[in-house]
């Protein structure tokens, strides 16, 4: 049942991509978002009866109209990283691997700088000089290790000497890597669907038939606050009115359901 004219509230924000072939993916939740606002305006030409001791104005036609959604997210994971900077995700397998070994070339060892495993969540490293009889170094008087990257950095005052060759034992988990890569389209193109959450007044599910729709601003890689990422979409007209508008269209759903 429809609650009173006054609107509070959140809501939800629904996705179907446009593909270039001019069909569209299943609708999917776009991801939470903080804020959605719709920016309107119109844009007129103006007529003037100069007939006249004074000039009067005597027709108004518009000429432009613009409809601009904004919205915020923080919720930030691979597949709206690739939303915000145009990115295509492919994935590879890494194997479960146990005490599993390899050997570093002295070449690429050198106090002050990173070996690089190759792996990634790497636990129980062994890093030892090459030969049967190589010593064993100690993690953090002879190199430091960071597991998530699979990194290790020699330590100048450390025991390894430029140029020694290594080998490593290690253990890495099965896991799937992701891989987003970035500017491979201009925008992203689609059907947006807001359903509100309102606390006071009626609902509304607002259907963009077909948005424009780019990361604006800056997201705060490193820092103290959360991080978000800002869109923008643009309106565009569809040429496929139907029983509704060729922009955006607006339906109360006449309940007090928050879903």
């Amino acid at each position: 049942m429809a609650r009173d004219v006054i609107y509070s509230g959140g809501g939800t924000l629904y996705f179907r991509r446009l593909n270039a072939d001019g069909t569209h993916d299943l609708k999917i939740p776009f991801g939470k978002t903080d804020g959605i606002t719709l920016d309107t305006s119109v844009e007129f030409k103006e007529h003037y009866d100069t007939e006249g001791c004074e000039q009067v104005l005597d027709a108004r036609l518009s000429s432009k109209k613009t409809a601009t959604v904004k919205f915020e997210t923080s919720e930030i994971t691979i597949e709206m990283l690739a939303n915000a900077f145009g990115g295509e995700i492919t994935s590879e397998t890494q194997d479960e691997e146990s005490g599993a070994t390899q050997t570093i070339d002295g070449s690429l060892v050198k106090g002050g700088y990173i070996v690089e495993i190759g792996k990634y969540n790497v636990s129980n490293l062994e890093v030892k000089e090459s030969g049967d009889d190589g010593a064993t170094y100690v993690l953090g008087k002879d190199y430091d290790f960071c597991s998530k990257t699979g990194y290790i950095t020699i330590l100048v005052d450390g025991d390894i000497a430029d140029g020694t060759d290594l080998d490593l034992t290690y253990d890495v988990p099965a896991q799937t890597v992701e891989r987003m890569a970035s500017f491979k389209y201009a925008d992203l193109q689609g059907e947006f669907e807001i359903v509100t959450s309102s606390q006071t007044g009626n609902n509304y599910k607002w259907v963009f038939k077909k948005l424009s729709v780019v990361n604006e601003g800056s997201f705060e890689i490193k820092g103290s606050d959360i991080g978000k990422l800002s869109f923008t979409g643009s309106a565009l007209k569809t040429g496929e009115v139907g029983d509704g508008s060729d922009y955006f269209d607006i339906v109360p759903l006449n309940s007090d359901e928050c879903c």
